[in-house]
């Protein structure tokens, strides 16, 4: 208990930097609040991981449960922290969908290759200077493309999900864990 207790104040205390940022008063309009709060959120981005997400959702289900038994989930004067949580939520989503896209492209230039050598050749370079900190999520990106064709451990893709490209897509798989031992994978 004391461990989850500890990993919660984490989680809070990523959450507080983000209010703060909302609630400085040196910030004279909207805009330059937003500014700030994309700023904060993207300098925020290594700590923004699996666990953060998942602590967001809990503690939204946990606040809409709390305020649904009291009768109070329309109430302005009592709903105010599920708000917060919810626009939190929203910002953490968009930046995460910011690197996550930027992973799909990188995932696009490799496919656009001829040869399966070309393709692996470049998914090597964009290795090579990929942060360390993108490691992981980028592969992450991998796995769940080339899980979406099906069943592989079965042999049953559906090849029709991506047409031509379902060969290339196990290509870049196998390819990305063959470039990059465990010990890269994780060490992000």
């Amino acid at each position: 208990q004391a461990l989850g207790a500890e990993l919660e104040a984490q989680q809070l205390e990523v959450i507080r930097s983000i209010c703060n940022v909302a609630m400085d008063p040196n910030h004279e309009t909207e805009e330059q609040t937003a500014e700030a709060l994309t700023d904060a959120v993207r300098d925020m981005r290594p700590m923004l991981d699996e666990n953060f997400v998942a602590y967001l959702k809990y503690a939204i289900a946990e606040e809409e449960g709390r305020l649904a038994r009291a009768g109070l989930v329309d109430d302005p004067e009592h709903n105010r922290w599920l708000f917060v949580l919810k626009i939190i939520q929203e910002g953490v989503y968009a930046e995460l969908g910011v690197g996550v896209q930027r992973y799909i492209d990188h995932i696009s230039y490799v496919l656009r290759m001829d040869t399966k050598k070309e393709r692996k050749e470049l998914l090597s370079k964009l290795i090579d200077v990929m942060p360390s900190m993108d490691v992981r999520p980028f592969v992450k990106v991998v796995d769940n493309i080339a899980a979406s064709l099906g069943q592989g451990r079965k042999g049953e893709f559906d090849t029709a999900v991506l047409g031509g490209m379902t060969n290339k897509v196990l290509q870049l798989r196998r390819d990305v864990h063959e470039l990059l031992p465990p010990e890269r994978e994780s060490r992000s």
